[in-house]
């Protein structure tokens, strides 16, 4: 996929015989706010009202997922996600037969006392996040735990379900920290390795915006390089195991990482380009080629549910279509500390909304954003303003049309 590295040969390869998106956007970060919009191809975490607890919850609970659509259309669900933001917790597991997050192991008082730290650690951070992270790394939990532990879960589940079937994944291999194993390590070592959590620690704990040398700078894209190597494998080995089944194959990120472009590492509630900027392949549904205009993930319920002849009541366009959408661009959003972020991204520019100051970005000469040319540019300014204007306003007209159809069926 052009890097210099060959860190994706699966994922290549899948990527020469399918549908390559080359501007894929994830419409919000972190991992909750990107996969409930993949769920339910609706925003998440979009404004001050919404919480990170019960409130999120419902953001996947009370909409319509791509899973329910699927089941209703006979189609036998599964997924596998050792990641907490993408579990039961939050309402994941709405429509899948089988949902494995690792989370309800009800073993006896030790394992009810960790659901309270994880509970405390989701609602509240401070001290139980960390020993929630101290116990992932003794028994390699949650983001630490490697595909290969649970990798025979989802063959056994395959056998045991009648075609068709859908069936998601969420890997975590390169998410931070990055822990590949010894046998998977190509460009780093062990001793990056052993370092590694502790950089996940010393980010959290100064707000994920330490100073690194360029040295341990490169130390963890060489950690970073590895991880992704390993969860590549993942899928050269599922694409051998269901070769039978000729299934079409959708793989993406939910988000990306920083790493120092913008002073912090790894991936805060912000919008520049290495953390909305994602992979996105079609692969084995009868078509091959490469889409550059910006498309949002969040339309890939829309997509599956077309390709599946499921009922299709979600935003967003069918990327399998060649018009995409009337809109050039993508929209993305985060809600963090009582502040709003959107960004609309084009395929050549970048504008990023914020309270404390507005962004624009020529993409073409400045990929890494390091350049804001927003006060040299006002009218291309002045035209992002009203887009962002535009769908915030259309957002809430649905906002209140979803809350209420009942009513508005009834002055109809």
């Amino acid at each position: 996929m052009g890097y210099d590295r060959k860190t994706t040969p699966g994922f290549d390869d899948l990527a020469r015989d399918g549908i390559v998106f080359e501007n894929a956007i994830a419409a919000g970060v972190p991992t909750i706010a990107s996969m409930t919009s993949v769920m339910t191809g609706e925003y998440s975490l979009a404004s001050p009202e919404i919480g990170f607890d019960t409130q999120q919850r419902e953001q996947v609970t009370l909409r319509r997922t791509i899973a329910e659509a699927l089941s209703e259309a006979g189609y036998s669900t599964g997924a596998c996600s050792p990641n907490p933001p993408a579990s039961s917790y939050f309402g994941f597991d709405d429509g899948f037969d089988w949902f494995e997050d690792f989370l309800h192991q009800d073993r006896g008082i030790l394992e009810r006392l960790w659901h309270r730290v994880l509970d405390r650690s989701i609602k509240d951070g401070g001290p139980a996040t960390y020993l929630r992270l101290l116990r992932n790394l003794v028994q390699r939990e949650e983001v630490l735990r490697p595909w290969n532990d649970y990798y025979q879960n989802i063959l056994e589940w395959r056998e045991q379900v009648e075609e068709p079937y859908f069936l998601w994944i969420l890997l975590l291999e390169p998410h931070h920290p990055w822990m590949p194993p010894k046998e998977g390590q190509q460009w780093s070592s062990r001793t990056d390795v052993y370092r590694s959590f502790s950089h996940y620690w010393e980010m959290l704990s100064s707000g994920w915006e330490p100073e690194y040398s360029e040295r341990e700078h490169q130390r963890l894209i060489d950690l970073y390089d590895d991880a992704i190597r390993h969860g590549d494998r993942f899928v050269e080995q599922l694409r051998r195991d269901l070769s039978d089944d000729d299934p079409v194959f959708i793989i993406h990120a939910d988000h990306g990482e920083e790493f120092g472009e913008h002073g912090r590492y790894g991936h805060q509630p912000y919008l520049y380009e290495s953390l909305i900027h994602v992979p996105l392949v079609i692969a084995n549904a009868g078509e091959s080629r490469t889409v550059s205009q910006p498309v949002s993930l969040r339309s890939l319920a829309t997509t599956i549910a077309d390709l599946a002849n499921a009922p299709n009541e979600f935003a967003g366009s069918n990327l399998l279509t060649e018009e995409i959408d009337d809109d050039p661009w993508a929209i993305s959003k985060v809600f963090a500390e009582g502040k709003r972020r959107i960004s609309v991204r084009t395929e050549q520019g970048k504008y990023i909304g914020d309270p404390e100051r507005t962004e624009l970005y020529n993409l073409q000469i400045d990929p890494d954003e390091q350049v804001n040319v927003h006060d040299e540019h006002p009218d291309q300014a002045a035209v992002f303003d009203d887009i962002v204007t535009n769908h915030v306003q259309a957002e809430a007209e649905r906002r209140t049309i979803s809350d209420h159809p009942e009513e508005l069926l009834e002055l109809i």
